[in-house]
């Protein structure tokens, strides 16, 4: 397969540049499904606030995840944190929308923005962060044929959720990806790390990182795809090593819920990751050993491939690249079966996701 001349991905003058991404809100018919997943996922119950569920990590937040009873399963919202209570005031005032005060873990202001498909997003100051809990987990250290750091020091890591710290990134699919990473570069000021684009050129993939200036970022805190709906593809959490990833991986699998990819590495972000699915089919991700970068890292532009996607482990699962007959794509796509997408972007999309990714793979 042949790739056309990468055409970048136009930068936006941000409104104001969040600083990290704080939290992610969820409905569910079955709550307490869904909270013993991720008791088992490896959050924390916290608090309550009516019917509302707060879950945190290890780390400073007050919380990475709420949970509400609902007649539907459904993602409505994510948190970014701003650097400022004058950056509040400028995004209220370039939007319209209020400032509100929030009683929720944490408290603090909040103007609150739907993007484009109707996602909430907020940004938010004056958050109350907690401390740190003591997490049990010492971090391993690695012997090397260049190096040996662990002398009398068995490895014996215990069978256990892996312990989480932050929440790192949500990738979302979005039918009009260049309207999507408009608006979220526009209104938080995010910066492309990479993007991957089709044959024909057109950018489909980015992962953005938020822009700390002279502080390093990780290498993504959001990703868009451009796809025929607008979805949740996964959230994703950071946690310790390796081990955490590995040992996490056995204890989800001791409790019978369903691995979705991994383990692995990835290409971008280098992460290595562990997903599984939720009782409801969304997918959720541990990680370890990411990039960071700072603002002077320039955008990298590479083909949409699956072989692109990550450096070692099983290729992307079925349901991420979909058997869709190329001679067919426009006949369904007048038919409605890719939604609002346009032709050459899903027959972009199924060349790209048909390519095999490794001499020995199917």
């Amino acid at each position: 397969m042949t790739y056309a001349e990468y055409q970048e991905l136009k930068r936006v003058d941000p409104i104001v540049c969040a600083d990290s991404i704080l939290h992610v809100a969820f409905e569910r018919v079955d709550l307490n499904s869904m909270l013993a997943f991720l008791n088992d996922f490896g959050l924390i119950r916290r608090s309550e606030a009516g019917e509302t569920v707060f879950l945190r990590g290890y780390g400073p937040a007050p919380y990475l995840v709420s949970v509400q009873p609902s007649t539907r399963n459904q993602f409505i919202g994510m948190a970014f944190a701003a650097r400022s209570e004058a950056d509040l005031q400028r995004l209220a005032q370039a939007t319209g929308a209020p400032i509100e005060t929030l009683s929720t873990p944490g408290a603090g202001r909040r103007v609150a923005l739907r993007d484009p498909w109707g996602l909430e997003v907020s940004l938010i100051h004056g958050l109350e962060w907690e401390n740190p809990m003591e997490d049990g987990h010492a971090e391993s250290a690695v012997n090397t044929p260049r190096r040996k750091a662990r002398i009398n020091r068995p490895v014996r890591t215990a069978l256990r959720p892996s312990p989480l710290y932050k929440l790192g990134h949500v990738v979302l699919q979005r039918p009009d990806f260049k309207a999507a990473a408009e608006w979220y570069m526009r209104h938080f000021g995010f910066i492309p790390s990479d993007v991957q684009c089709l044959p024909d050129g057109q950018p489909a993939l980015g992962f953005f990182r938020l822009n700390r200036g002279a502080e390093p970022a990780d290498h993504h805190t959001l990703a868009l795809l451009g796809g025929p709906g607008a979805n949740l593809m996964h959230v994703s959490f950071e946690t310790l090593d390796l081990d955490a990833v590995g040992q996490g991986n056995q204890y989800l699998q001791a409790r019978g819920w369903t691995h979705f990819w991994g383990i692995g590495r990835h290409v971008l972000g280098s992460q290595v990751f562990d997903y599984w699915k939720d009782p409801v089919g969304d997918e959720w991700e541990h990680y370890a050993d990411g990039d960071v970068m700072n603002a002077d890292y320039p955008t990298g532009y590479s083909a949409l491939t699956r072989g692109g996607l990550w450096a070692w482990g099983d290729d992307l699962p079925d349901a991420l690249r979909p058997e869709v007959p190329l001679d067919q794509i426009e006949q369904i796509h007048a038919a409605g079966g890719f939604g609002a997408m346009e032709l050459s972007q899903v027959r972009g999309l199924m060349q790209a996701l048909s390519f095999q990714p490794r001499p020995w793979m199917r």
